[in-house]
């Protein structure tokens, strides 16, 4: 029996060491098959794991997928508390800056929403969306995306109180919709001011002194006048539409910000090629290509019989170009403006003929040019027709600072371009005038379009919010609920204001919606009391544009709407690709293949 079951063992494969010694002996064989069938198992159950029933049965393996309130919107709330807790600190003019470094290793010194939210690498969908929302208000007005990101930010916060309350979905969003309409509606009664003279110089900084201040609070009047000046210097006749790329930025380091200026016409980071540094009454020619001869694109080789062959060849070349040099001169052209690198000997011959060479490496700055002093750009280097030759008062080159650059002056003269040269002592500071200029010259183009402006400093969320709150509380319907939690939410924006400036935000609150419910819709907060206190905004030249206002409240309404809406969410598996070298030595090996 013994021997019938070690020739059965052996067959099968099982090892000397576990074969019974005699009849009885089969302590071994039990453990080892017993070893074998859990060994199996484990193998089986690795093999297969089931999936679950439903949809992430039919979806392909590591996609992920999420359903129901706590799942699809209870759980991404948290992510979305966290960017608006972010950015909150950064509303207002006596907002916080943030410094991002984003994955490039460039250092962001900012308080701009949208310039925080562009760097940040936001995975979580809610935050996603809100980052959308507010990239399409930078988009259509320049203003006010921070605005909308803390207003969706405070509805999507309310709407959770009321959905864990057991208000359903359908009754919150009917409500938030019910109050956006409401309070779109009661916009156009606020309006305080119209622009109505766009080409007065003192109207045009009164106007935009809030949006320049709101990003440098202290040099608003310097920046606000200069913003207006270029804007003005370049604003084109009536029925044609402003187009803020008239206004170029050149962002000089050194000095201070009182050392800024706008000069009618263009001023470039750059030297002059050659030796003459200045032209007057200058007839300029603009070319996107090389200044020299064309090469030939393909490789040759040049077979000389003798020298006397070879002397005459080079002397060709350099007939080629003198002649080439000489057609321009004989154009009346003596500045050529060039976006290729200069060859040395058309260099020369400029130099001899008295030719005012500047080059460009940026095709904008180019085109930009071109507009200043009416020239055509040219692809090759021939003669310009008359009608494309520019003209300009004085091109000179110059220092600001320690920076050298060339100016393209009209002096005086209508020039369809400006050129606003900034100056402060950090790249940092230059950046932070960059982004107020730019919000300044974006609401002055929307402000042609429509020049009603409403009271600032909180009056006119405090105002909406007094009279929505009236709405709802006579409301019979559910919606009711979203209403009033849509005027808490306005309430929020001017006490995020009073929370900025280190006010008491409980009594500053206090008096402001005591004065708006006696009908003083002008009052706002003063951000620079040490007390409790409110003022006039329309008298203190506090305003904000209809049109900002009015998009960011119908943007952020329609967000949070949507993301009410959303009861799954399916996460595909991302992508494969390179992987980034990293400091392991093993960096392009998957984790398994790893002893």
């Amino acid at each position: 029996m013994g021997r019938e079951i070690a020739l059965r063992l052996e067959r099968v494969g099982f090892p000397s060491s576990v074969k019974p010694r005699t009849v009885g002996d089969t302590s071994g064989l039990r453990v080892h098959l017993a070893s074998l069938c859990h060994h199996g198992l484990s193998q089986a159950m690795a093999a297969h794991v089931p999936t679950a029933p439903g949809l992430p049965q039919m979806l392909k393996t590591g996609m992920k997928y999420f359903s129901g309130l706590q799942e699809t919107l209870f759980s991404n709330l948290t992510a979305c508390k966290a960017l608006v807790r972010s950015l909150r600190t950064c509303y207002g003019p006596m907002g916080h800056n943030k410094l991002v470094i984003n994955h490039l290793g460039k250092s962001f010194h900012t308080s701009q929403a949208a310039t925080i939210l562009r760097e940040l690498e936001l995975e979580n969908p809610v935050a996603c969306l809100l980052r959308t929302a507010a990239e399409a208000q930078e988009e259509e007005t320049g203003d006010g995306t921070n605005f909308v990101i803390l207003l969706a930010g405070a509805l999507l916060e309310n709407a959770e109180k009321l959905l864990r309350s057991g208000l359903p979905v359908v009754h919150i969003r009917a409500g938030y919709e019910m109050a956006c309409k409401e309070a779109l509606r009661l916009l156009p009664g606020l309006v305080c001011h119209i622009l109505k003279r766009p080409r007065d110089l003192d109207e045009v900084t009164l106007v935009l002194q809030t949006i320049v201040g709101s990003k440098v609070f202290g040099h608003q009047k310097l920046l606000s006048r200069l913003v207006a000046k270029a804007c003005v210097s370049v604003m084109p006749h009536a029925g044609v539409a402003f187009d803020p790329d008239l206004i170029r930025l050149c962002k000089i380091p050194g000095g201070n910000v009182a050392d800024s200026r706008v000069l009618e016409g263009m001023v470039i980071c750059t030297e002059a090629e050659g030796v003459v540094k200045r032209v007057e009454r200058a007839h300029i020619a603009a070319y996107s290509c090389p200044f020299g001869p064309a090469g030939l694109e393909a490789k040759n080789s040049a077979v000389f019989q003798s020298a006397a062959q070879m002397k005459d060849f080079d002397g060709g070349e350099e007939k080629l170009t003198e002649q080439h040099i000489q057609a321009i001169v004989a154009a009346g052209i003596d500045t050529v403006v060039i976006g290729g690198k200069p060859d040395d000997m058309a260099l020369f011959y400029a130099n001899k003929y008295r030719i005012m060479v500047v080059r460009l490496r940026s095709r904008l700055e180019l085109q930009s040019l071109c507009r200043a002093v009416g020239a055509t750009l040219q692809h090759i280097l021939v003669p310009p027709p008359p009608e494309a030759i520019g003209h300009c008062r004085r091109v000179y080159m110059s220092e600001i600072g320690s920076t050298p650059v060339v100016i393209f002056s009209q002096d005086g003269a209508t020039c369809p371009v400006a050129t606003l040269v900034l100056r402060g002592a950090t790249q940092e500071m230059l950046d932070c005038l960059e982004e107020a200029v730019h919000d300044g010259i974006c609401v002055y183009k929307i402000l042609g379009s429509d020049p009603r402006l409403l009271p600032g400093s909180g009056a006119t969320e405090m105002t909406l919010s007094v009279r929505l709150s009236t709405l709802g509380m006579y409301y019979p319907g559910s919606e009711q609920y979203g209403i009033l939690e849509f005027s808490q939410a306005l309430k929020t924006l001017p006490a995020i204001l009073a929370e900025n400036a280190g006010l008491p935000v409980n009594e500053v609150m206090a008096k402001m919606e005591v004065q708006h419910q006696l009908g003083t819709q002008n009052t706002g907060i003063k951000l620079l009391a040490e007390e409790a206190d409110t003022i006039n905004a329309t008298k203190e030249g506090l305003l904000d544009p209809f049109l900002v206002k009015y998009r960011a409240i119908a943007l952020a309404t329609q967000v949070t709407v949507t993301l009410l809406g959303v009861s799954e969410i399916m996460v595909a598996k991302k992508s494969g690709g390179p992987k980034p070298r990293g400091e392991n030595p093993n960096w392009d090996k998957e984790p398994d293949m790893l002893e």
